[in-house]
């Protein structure tokens, strides 16, 4: 059996459960992922997303069950790594461990940036915040957004409120909607507006 394979996902499937410890650690290649992480009340919150690149589950690794539970919010793809079989080989070795500090930390400090969102005062400044991180995650200021339920299950709003928000982002410049899905940022419109400020008015 391979140790490597990549593989489809689907919308919707649960690709780490919190609590469980995987055999495999996965790589996003495409799409995005939402992370949920349950209290002790045991309801799942969302708590950040992730893009390409970003590795899931790692704390196989270590021997260490998930902290997280991670659904894909898109169809795309993972590369799944076994990691029993990667250990067996040899694999895990000192550069490879190296490199997986390297992706913890990049988790920490992307959900450090979520943790950061949410504290922004009033929903636009928190919706720019967001879309800003969603270009960063996606590597493109034409944004891919989430449905506006998973936009409001992550800022804790209502579907109604993401849809004015967006609306009044496209009014003050600060997107430019291609359809439903899309968007083109306007990073320093965007920026003013999480930092509680007026955009700057558009050149004439």
């Amino acid at each position: 059996m391979p140790i490597v394979i990549e593989r489809p996902v689907r919308k919707g499937e649960l690709l780490l459960q919190q609590g469980q410890l995987a055999p495999t650690f996965k790589i996003v290649k495409t799409g995005s992922v939402m992370l949920l992480r349950s209290g002790e009340d045991g309801v799942e919150r969302p708590v950040g997303m992730f893009g390409a690149g970003q590795a899931i589950g790692s704390t196989a690794l270590v021997e260490w069950p998930a902290t997280v539970s991670c659904r894909a919010l898109a169809a795309g793809r993972v590369c799944e790594v076994q990691t029993a079989a990667a250990s067996r080989l040899g694999l895990l070795d000192a550069e490879f461990l190296t490199g997986l500090a390297q992706s913890c930390a990049q988790t920490n400090a992307c959900l450090a940036d979520w943790a950061r969102i949410v504290r922004i005062r009033g929903v636009a400044g928190q919706l720019a915040a967001t879309l800003l991180q969603l270009a960063s995650v996606q590597r493109s200021t034409l944004v891919r957004l989430p449905s506006h339920t998973v936009l409001a299950s992550l800022l804790s709003t209502t579907r109604e409120t993401i849809a004015r928000t967006l609306r009044q982002l496209a009014l003050s410049h600060g997107v430019v909607r291609h359809d439903r899905w899309h968007c083109e940022i306007r990073r320093e419109a965007l920026l003013a507006l999480a930092s509680g400020r007026e955009p700057a008015p558009l050149a004439a």
